[in-house]
């Protein structure tokens, strides 16, 4: 019989990346990708319409099932009633072997919520999936915070996985059938929603396709100044380590790449004056491409770049900007 699986996410791109985590985990696995529709938009993923999420999981997913979570903004016991519905029995299908999400703050939410509706097994930090000689799932992740990663086997089905954010590979763009499965709500909703304003976005670390970090390297706030005409150049999100937000202040906290922080799946990470230590690492993961600017060649970050400048990053920056044309 084959493996059927959910999977759902915050974003287009968790989306596609917990839909190539369950295309690979067996050739005949039947893959379902969850849409949760609220107050007219769509809300998990977030997209302009049911027709953008579909065409990201194009040649992945087997089929759209669409929920509508009514019309206020769902929290994220509205998502985790949505995913309880779709992993059980379905048009006489037999309950889902597991439900895939990808890591951010309203899907850590749903996942404990619908494992819980389910009485299913978790994991969290799950960077992939396999299945064991005896069928069971496996999921390697990362344990200890990060300084190692392990595998576990998970008895217990279904299985509630939230992966690490990553990218994954697009999807063929062929059509997907949706099915609309109706409206579902809480059973007892937790959150009463009392207004809605909007805030500023100023910094999308977790989008963006190139960062470039700056940490204890730097020796003065007013420093960080050397370093943003090589963001600019490269058209990249100024991020930071934990030192930087946390410690000294010179940066906000939503600047912040790591553990603590923000998850990024740039193309490119370029991490200029940062040691790498474990927290840090954990954050870059998802990155395509690692690259590094540090002038001390024990640093762990230059073990886990592709590649690195080994100089003074005062001077290495500003050569940088000039090969890129920009500077004065």
């Amino acid at each position: 019989m084959a493996v059927r699986i959910i999977v759902s996410a915050a974003d287009l791109d968790g989306l596609r990346r917990a839909a190539v985590a369950a295309r690979g985990l067996a050739d005949d696995a039947r893959v379902e990708a969850l849409v949760l529709r609220a107050g007219g938009a769509v809300y998990a993923p977030r997209a302009a319409d049911v027709a953008e999420a579909a065409a990201v999981v194009g040649g992945l997913a087997d089929v759209v099932v669409v929920y509508d979570g009514g019309e206020g903004p769902p929290q994220g016991d509205v998502w985790a009633a949505a995913l309880a519905a779709a992993a059980g029995p379905a048009g006489g299908e037999t309950p889902a072997d597991a439900v895939f999400l990808v890591d951010a703050p309203a899907a850590r939410e749903a996942a404990g919520r619908a494992a819980v509706a389910l009485d299913a097994a978790a994991a969290s930090m799950c960077d992939a999936v396999g299945l064991d000689a005896g069928g069971r799932l496996t999921v390697e992740r990362a344990v200890y915070g990060g300084v190692a990663n392990g595998t576990l086997a998970i008895g217990k089905s279904p299985a509630v996985c939230l992966f690490t954010p990553a990218q994954g590979e697009a999807g063929d763009g062929s059509s997907v059938p949706v099915e609309e499965r109706g409206r579902v709500e809480a059973a007892t909703p937790a959150v009463e929603v009392v207004g809605d304003e909007p805030v500023e976005k100023t910094v999308d670390l977790a989008g963006a396709r190139i960062v470039v970090s700056v940490g204890r390297g730097l020796a003065a706030a007013d420093d960080v100044a050397i370093v943003e005409p090589l963001v600019a150049a490269l058209g990249a999100e100024l991020g930071c380590s934990r030192p930087i937000a946390e410690d000294f202040k010179w940066l906000p906290k939503e600047r912040l790449v790591g553990l603590t922080g923000t998850s990024v799946t740039a193309d490119l990470y370029l991490a200029v004056g940062i040691s790498g230590q474990v927290q840090h690492l954990t954050g870059i993961k998802g990155a395509r491409i690692v690259a590094a600017v540090n002038n001390d060649p024990r640093a762990p970050i230059v073990r886990n770049a592709d590649y690195v400048v080994r100089g003074d990053l005062y001077k290495v920056v500003p050569a940088l900007v000039a090969a890129l044309g920009g500077g004065a």
